[in-house]
């Protein structure tokens, strides 16, 4: 029988995905939740029916990060864009796939199809239904990722 609700990820079929997408080792680490800001990334997950069903929060250097190991870009140059807030289309391109493929860990047997819907940030304006999902409190995995070579950035995955 299906219910209709996507599972909490865990966070080892979160740190595996990474992994086996970027070709690096990933340590993950409890962190508190992302605080709203102007620069983090909003990637909306929803059904077939386009029903929100998730979102995952990452800041700025998470975002930046993730881009540029996938991209196989210099590190130096990744931390330069982190410092100057430059999420150049390189950097959000490449982000914008790991987060499509981040939708694996949400598509589980019993749970609805779940798909990237829309990435948002930085400086985007956030629908109201999608800020407060992502800023909400229980239903929720807060981390830091580091990212062999490359360095951390916090990630959130909260479930509707």
């Amino acid at each position: 029988m299906q219910t209709y609700q996507s599972p909490l990820p865990s966070r080892a079929a979160v740190r595996s995905l990474i992994e086996d997408l970027v070709g690096r080792r990933v340590d993950i680490n409890d962190s508190d939740p992302l605080p709203r800001k102007a620069t983090n990334v909003v990637a909306v997950y929803v059904d077939d029916r386009t029903s929100m069903m998730a979102v995952v929060v990452v800041d700025l250097a998470c975002a930046a990060r993730l881009g540029g190991a996938l991209g196989l870009l210099p590190s130096a140059g990744v931390d330069d864009a982190i410092d100057e807030k430059d999420f150049y289309d390189l950097l959000r391109d490449n982000c914008y796939e790991v987060l499509n493929v981040l939708a694996a860990v949400f598509n589980v047997a019993g749970a609805p199809h779940v798909r990237l819907y829309e990435m948002y940030g930085p400086d985007d304006a956030l629908p109201g239904d999608v800020a407060g999902l992502a800023y909400a409190v229980g239903g929720r995995m807060d981390v830091v990722l580091s990212i062999s070579g490359y360095g951390e950035g916090h990630l959130s995955v909260v479930i509707k």
